[in-house]
Order: structure tokens, then sequence, then C-alpha cells
């Protein structure tokens, strides 16, 4: 869906059109249930959220703004209300995944194979890397390089300004050229000899 249709369909949920706020939890529910997984490992917890965060969008319709890139809009709110349901369940002393402000990424090799790297040892050696990284840094990446966003629709995701996003990016790669590098020149060392 275009950002175009998305804030098209946007403004009609606002004007009242039921129909427009159920394509929106269609084109979006995917990506959403993904995001929010990475939030809490709660699944149930994630589904609950991802629901009523659209009853309360259907409910409050006439006072939200026009969105330009209605995507990060609802990434954010999720972030916010992951946020706010967790820390209202562990008042009430119920055991669930910690949740923070900052972002819990475990790459699993499912969801980060790498085509040139064929041996066990240097995917076990990325994947540490990237555990490594620090949680903002990692939510970076995964909003960069899975859900494809722009540095600036990821300064608001997680409510930082744009460069210091960069920065994060920056750095983490920076960080995994560094062990890919050191790993390249192990294996280049093994095969020579």
């Amino acid at each position: 869906m275009t950002e175009a249709n998305s804030a098209q369909l946007w403004n009609a949920f606002r004007d009242g059109d039921a129909q427009a706020l159920a394509a929106l939890f269609d084109a979006y529910y995917p990506a959403l249930f993904g995001y929010g997984r990475k939030l809490s490992g709660d699944e149930e917890l994630v589904r609950d959220c991802i629901q009523n965060l659209f009853q309360k969008l259907w409910r409050r319709r006439a006072g939200l703004r026009a969105v330009q890139v209605v995507k990060a809009y609802l990434f954010k709110a999720l972030r916010r209300h992951i946020g706010d349901e967790t820390k209202l369940l562990r008042q009430h002393r119920h055991l669930l995944p910690a949740y923070s402000d900052s972002f819990e990424v475990t790459y699993s090799h499912e969801e980060f194979l790498i085509a040139q790297q064929t041996d066990a040892e240097q995917q076990a050696r990325l994947l540490q890397a990237l555990n490594n990284l620090s949680k903002r840094q990692r939510e970076a990446l995964y909003l960069k390089f899975f859900d494809g966003f722009s540095y600036e629709r990821i300064a608001e995701v997680m409510s930082l300004n744009p460069q210091s996003v960069r920065n994060l990016v920056f750095n983490a790669l920076k960080t995994l050229r560094r062990v890919l590098a050191v790993t390249l020149a192990l294996v280049c060392l093994l095969s020579s000899a």
C-alpha cells in the first residue's frame, strides 16, 4: 500500500468510514505484529494491543490529526501502547517479559540469513555481534532494514532526532563490519594454511 493510499484511507477513517479503518488494519497488521513481537515476547499481548489500538483509534477518530506516513504513526502508537499495557500488568504483579523503553531484539538464523556466509561459525559470530549491539542500535537496524523505514520515520517511532538515528545505524554497522572483517580474515588465514 502506498503512503498516498494510506493517507487517503486515514482521512476517510477520520471522517467515520469503518471500512477504511478495516483496510488499514488488514494492510498493517502483519508488520505491526512482527514489530510488536520484538517489543514483547508475549504474542497474545501483542495481538490484544493491536486490537485495542485500533479500537482506541476508532473511538478517538474525530480528534486525530491528518497523518502523512500511517505506518510510522501506527508503529509509534503500538510501541507506546505495549509499554503502557506491560507496565499496567506488572503493577498487577502479572509475570510478563520485561519491557522498557529500549528494544529487545534477539536475532535468529531465520530472520537474518546472510547469503555470503555459509560457515556456521561465521553466522554465530555475526549473531553474537548483533546481540551485543545496544538495544537502540538493534531497534534502529530492525526498523531500517526489516521494515524499510527512512531515518526520519525511525526517529519518529523511537522519539529521537534523525541525526541520532543515523548515528545509531552508522555505529552499529561499523561494529558489524569490524566483526565481519575479523571473521573474513580468519577464514582467509585458515583456507590458505
